[in-house]
């Protein structure tokens, strides 16, 4: 048993020696399964909320409504879940109610994925009604019972499932990938930043260029803001050195780059993304086909900034200038305005003028009188470069 898992060992041993089951379930037991790292654990009971509460002296109402109640043991916060089952979903992604249940099975019978549908025991032992060790070993993803019914329920499952398969390589069991093609417009029940969610961890996934095939073999670009249309981009990405696209800001420039859409932010903001995520992108994408800077160039540019445009280079070409320009950087005798030994103040002062456009102007060119290295970055110098130059 992994040391997540042990170390989380005392809340279920709690639980069972109050008289209830208690399991570790989802994509932590999926994971070990796999040999894949655990981030996070899950665990469900068959004690209703109130009981946990009274096992556990410190607990915190987490989503209580759906039998999530959070508990401090060692140090560490577990969300515990009743197990439930859940009514109709009129909406395809909330169960019109949540009902406590004691039986794990009926639990498990809720989730999507089979190979999401195993429990496992303080003995380390695995709980798998649905045969999911058998699904991954296969390397198939299958839905739990009838998948019409899993979709219709939650139809965010399809993107889920499409994101599985470029994280594990697997591939959509028959009966699943058929149901997803016959449901997909229900998609556009779901929030986009769920959609959201689950797109950047697709495009993180080792086989993502398969994750992208789905998106356009089972009709799902048109409930993907800005991608309705767009399966020539998609090709495009498919293409590209997508193992480079490390985190949320390099991925969205990857994606601007190939779709190139009319107005960068606008189709960000449809994504409902980050401000600065969406203005770092933008800026980016203004500068992205530069390949030659002058040392101003960069310093007005920025670092950051220029760490992304060459990372849009990398992805798409495999191919960087970024340790040569990182060094350029290194070597500027500034890195930014405030490193600069007067202020507007002072410029103010010396020329006799007040505030207005051409200060503006004149702290533009003093950046570049210093980066330059035209005059150096000392008070006196700066003061006898403005009495000739501004005045």
């Amino acid at each position: 048993m992994k040391a997540i898992f042990k170390k989380a060992v005392p809340v279920l041993a709690k639980l069972e020696q109050a008289g209830f089951e208690a399991y570790f379930v989802g994509g932590s037991v999926r994971d070990t399964i796999l040999g894949r790292e655990v981030a996070d654990i899950d665990i469900a009971t068959s004690a209703f909320p109130e009981e946990v509460k009274q096992i556990f002296p410190r607990t915190f109402d987490t989503g209580i409504e759906h039998g999530t109640v959070s508990v401090k043991e060692a140090g560490e916060i577990y969300e515990v879940t009743t197990f439930r089952t859940e009514g109709t979903y009129a909406d395809f992604r909330r169960p019109d109610e949540v009902v406590f249940i004691r039986s794990l099975e009926k639990d498990l019978e809720r989730r999507d994925f089979t190979m999401n549908a195993i429990a496992m025991g303080l003995d380390g032992r695995f709980i798998d009604p649905f045969h999911g060790k058998d699904d991954m070993k296969k390397e198939q993803i299958r839905a739990v019972g009838q998948p019409w019914e899993r979709f219709h329920e939650d139809a965010l499952r399809m993107m889920r499932g499409v994101r599985f398969v470029s994280q594990l390589h697997f591939e959509l069991e028959k009966h699943t990938y058929e149901a997803m093609q016959q449901n997909v417009a229900l998609l556009e029940n779901i929030a986009v930043e769920r959609i959201a969610v689950e797109f950047i961890k697709l495009m993180k996934g080792e086989a993502v260029q398969a994750g992208l095939g789905l998106l356009v073999d089972l009709k799902m670009l048109p409930f993907l803001p800005g991608f309705s249309g767009e399966e020539e981009a998609i090709a495009t990405l498919q293409k590209w050195h997508l193992d480079q696209a490390s985190d949320d800001t390099i991925i969205w420039f990857a994606v601007v780059l190939a779709v190139r859409p009319n107005n960068v932010t606008s189709f960000l903001r449809a994504w409902k993304l980050p401000n600065k995520l969406m203005r770092d992108v933008a800026t980016a994408y203004g500068l992205a086909e530069k390949t030659t800077w002058t040392d101003y160039e960069l310093f007005e540019t920025g670092e950051e900034t220029v760490a992304l445009i060459e990372k849009g280079w990398l992805i798409r070409t495999g191919k960087t200038n970024w340790e040569t320009l990182q060094e350029r950087f290194e070597a500027l005798p500034i890195k930014s305005r405030k490193a600069i030994q007067v202020s507007g103040n002072d410029i103010m002062a010396w020329t006799g003028k007040t505030g207005g456009p051409w200060l503006k102007e004149a702290l533009a060119k003093l950046d570049e009188a210093i980066v330059t290295g035209a005059i150096a970055n000392i008070p006196e110098e700066i003061k006898g470069w403005v009495n000739d130059v501004i005045k």
